[in-house]
């Protein structure tokens, strides 16, 4: 794996380089200690990070011995892999050409000097490598730990046609150098490959491969190349000199502001897009790859890891992440560099303009394994996140660079330069921001879960998204349970008593109103709550307030009983159609209606429907036969403005229990008579809630009928509740309703529990089972 990583990022400067461990009792545990504190040490010497051999020897008491005997080895094939002045004080010879150091033994023993800063980042000189820009220039080459009295050779040091004057940089596979190039009196800066006449095939060719590829490279936002070959038996080329400060040491002192990030970037991709017209893929941009000369002109450095797209990959193999882990693109993380596009390079760039706009890169993690991981799979913030006042244009531009998906960033890095313009010059942008609702999709894809259903890889889903799926799983167990408890709950409400219980009793003085008082007051009593009985204007109305919840039992007509909201508790009592008419009047039968008013009784009341239900049969509609509402009690001619009875209507129909003491009244003042209702049989079939009676002349003895009665029709009152009403509700009033002595209008439990058909409450039928089952 060829990735490099700016180790400010993975530890703190006052971190120590490694823990001190309790020392190991096994061989292969002290060995293994013995290893990692080794690479620890290379790794120190090679980003410049080693203060002293002897403070990082303290740190591991327990094997400092084996560990400095390592060391010292090290400089032994140091020192032999280094070209040396002989005895004499002679340059030495084509056998013992000059070596740069080999990677891992560098030092910072060379004492400061004071010449300008340079910066020229090379390919490899990452931007945690150490600062070589201050050296001098008669120092010895960057070989650390010679034998006592061996300064090797130093600087400047000759080589054919060039000098050498200073270190510019040093990065994990090269060695960039300030040179004069004496036949063009010239300053060009000198690349060499780290490891000097030790590398191998691959290496030298990955070498010339970045010269090749920048060599056919000429733009003035792109370091040019001049000359490349071999020199005192190493493999060099050297390039332009640029004199200024990459944009990794300007971000040191902190972020950009929006326009300066936007023109810098602007011209590196212009720059970019100019190699991608040559085919050439740069595939290694960031911050320390981007110098600023004195004009602040930029010039894009490094083609190490540049890929030419009609040229063999085989430099690069399959599963290998090629690049800087924070500004590689993710199909470069999860190891698919050979199939890089130009969309690979407009992610870094997009990259190092969130770097430049906010001070830090898009992803960062703690380890390398880490930044790796989330730069392949997790979605890269916006840069409002990190810094909220950066326009929303360039937030938007950055948001489609950083896409996961090659294809959703710009088309091109030209694309990108012209949108930037835009920006620049306060025109529209053609980058679009997902938005929140797309960030929610985006970030709910990254549920572990999730991911594994949609086949994608979900491996190191962030915190929150675990988090999530950890609580779905869970509700996933909770669920059936809160299901199981919920039926629970709703059985246990479903059957416990309320405290109040209000019942819909009817019109003033009429038996709907009489017959719930006396059920409210055995409820009350046998449950032990209170009964609230509320008026009002009848069967209909009962209906309305029952479905709506205002009460829990009604009384209501059989027409009025239906739906599913509502469930029979009991049959009450029967309800007779008394036909009456006034008493020396115009009719004195059925046949004569036709033609004169009738009272029906007032709106909403179960005795104007019943009513309405007869004069349909008697297909006597309204312009037959015109409907008068009156209160029953206003069919006294006392109740007249001037008592004339002339002035009530000449018929009314009222549906009461037989017996009724409305009834009893009007015939007593023998205002009004009753009459047959013929063709009973025919209006009962024509509706089923209504059945064929007879008034009994025991009912009315003041009403002169004959000894067999008179022919009518009638209904049922049922007591009716929600389907939805406690058990115990219901159990309590039926065991009120049934209770000894017996209310006289009521229909007896033994004739309730015959009836068929009714859609009884559950607790209700569970009842009247028990009575006829006994």
């Amino acid at each position: 794996m060829v990735v490099e990583v700016n180790d400010r990022n993975t530890h703190s400067d006052d971190e120590p380089l490694a823990n001190q461990e309790t020392p190991r009792r096994d061989d292969t545990e002290l060995d293994t200690q013995l290893d990692e504190a080794f690479a620890l040490y290379l790794s120190a010497c090679d980003t410049g990070e080693l203060e002293s051999r002897d403070d990082f020897l303290k740190q591991f008491p327990s094997i400092s011995g084996q560990l400095k005997e390592l060391m010292e080895a090290a400089d032994l094939i140091g020192n032999f892999t280094t070209a040396r002045k002989t005895a004499t004080g002679q340059l030495p010879s084509e056998s013992t050409p000059f070596a740069p150091t080999p990677l891992g033994i560098l030092a910072r023993e060379s004492p400061p000097g004071g010449v300008d800063t340079v910066a020229l980042n090379e390919m490899g000189a990452d931007e945690s490598a150490g600062d070589f820009s201050e050296m001098d220039p008669h120092a010895t080459l960057p070989v650390a730990h010679r034998p006592s009295g061996d300064s090797g050779p130093s600087l400047p040091f000759e080589m054919e046609d060039y000098t050498l004057l200073k270190v510019l940089g040093v990065g994990g596979m090269g060695v960039v150098y300030l040179a004069k190039q004496r036949d063009l009196e010239r300053l060009v800066a000198v690349k060499m490959i780290r490891s000097g006449i030790l590398a191998g095939k691959e290496e030298v060719k990955r070498f010339y491969t970045e010269a090749k590829a920048a060599a056919r490279l000429r733009h003035p936002n792109i370091v040019a190349v001049h000359q490349f070959g071999r020199r005192a038996g190493h493999h060099f080329f050297s390039m332009q000199y640029i004199e200024g400060q990459d944009l990794h040491k300007v971000l040191k002192s902190g972020p950009l502001s929006p326009r300066k990030s936007a023109e810098i970037v602007r011209d590196v991709a212009r720059a970019i897009h100019h190699a991608h017209s040559r085919g050439v893929l740069h595939r290694d941009l960031k911050p320390g790859n981007v110098l600023i000369d004195a004009h602040e002109q930029v010039h894009v450095t490094d083609f190490g890891l540049a890929k030419h797209v009609d040229a063999d990959s085989s430099l690069t193999g399959t599963g290998e992440a090629v690049g800087t882990p924070h500004y590689m693109a993710p199909e470069q993380a999860i190891g698919n560099s050979e199939h890089a596009t130009s969309a690979t390079d407009i992610y870094s760039l997009g990259a190092v303009l969130f770097a430049a706009a906010s001070g830090r890169p898009p992803l960062v993690g703690d380890t390398v394994m880490q930044t790796l991981m989330k730069v392949a799979h997790h979605p890269a913030p916006t840069l409002r996140s990190v810094r909220p006042e950066v326009d929303a244009d360039l937030s938007a531009i950055v948001e489609k660079c950083l896409q996961k998906e090659p294809k959703r960033r710009y088309i091109s890095a030209a694309a990108l330069a012209d949108d930037l313009d835009r920006y620049l010059n306060g025109d529209p942008i053609a980058a679009r921001s997902m938005g929140p609702i797309g960030r929610s999709i985006q970030w709910s894809k990254q549920i572990p879960v999730v991911a594994a259903l949609a086949g994608r890889h979900a491996a190191d889903a962030p915190i929150s998204q675990r988090r999530l799926q950890t609580a779905m799983i869970a509700m996933l167990f909770l669920i059936p349970l809160g299901l199981l408890s919920g039926a629970w709950l709703q059985h246990r409400s479903a059957s416990a008593m309320p405290r109040t219980v209000r019942i819909a009793g009817g019109l003033p003085g009429g038996l709907y109103t009489s017959i719930t008082k006396r059920i409210g007051q055995r409820i009350a009593k046998l449950a032990n709550v209170q009964c609230e009985i509320d008026p009002t204007e009848g069967t209909w109305d009962n209906r309305e307030r029952l479905l709506s919840g205002q009460v829990h039992l009604a009384p209501l007509q059989a027409s009025a009983v239906g739906g599913e909201q509502l469930a029979v508790v009991a049959p009450l009592f029967y309800e007779a159609v008394h036909m009456l008419t006034r008493h020396g009047g115009p009719v004195i039968n059925v046949e004569q209606l036709k033609g004169h008013s009738i009272a029906v009784g007032p709106e909403g009341s179960g005795s104007r429907r019943a009513a309405e239900l007869v004069l349909h049969s008697l297909r006597l509609d309204e312009d037959a036969c015109p409907r008068v509402s009156l209160n029953w009690s206003e069919l006294h001619a006392a109740s007249t403005p001037d008592g004339d009875a002339s002035a009530l209507p000449s018929v009314a129909i009222v549906c009461v229990g037989e017996g009724s003491d409305l009834v009893r009244g009007l015939l007593a003042h023998q205002e009004w008579e009753l009459i047959s209702l013929t063709g009973s049989v025919s209006i009962s079939l024509q509706h089923p809630t209504l059945r064929p009676m007879t008034l009994s002349p025991l009912a009315y003895p003041d009403a002169d009928l004959p000894e067999s009665g008179i022919e009518t029709v009638g209904t049922t009152a049922f007591l009716v509740s929600r389907n939805d009403a406690p058990d115990q509700l219901i159990e309590a009033t039926l065991q009120s309703l049934y209770q000894q002595p017996l209310i006289a209008e009521l229909i007896p439990a033994e004739r309730a529990a015959e009836w068929q058909g009714l859609a009884f409450h559950r607790a209700a039928r569970a009842y009247f089972d028990t009575v006829s089952n006994p």
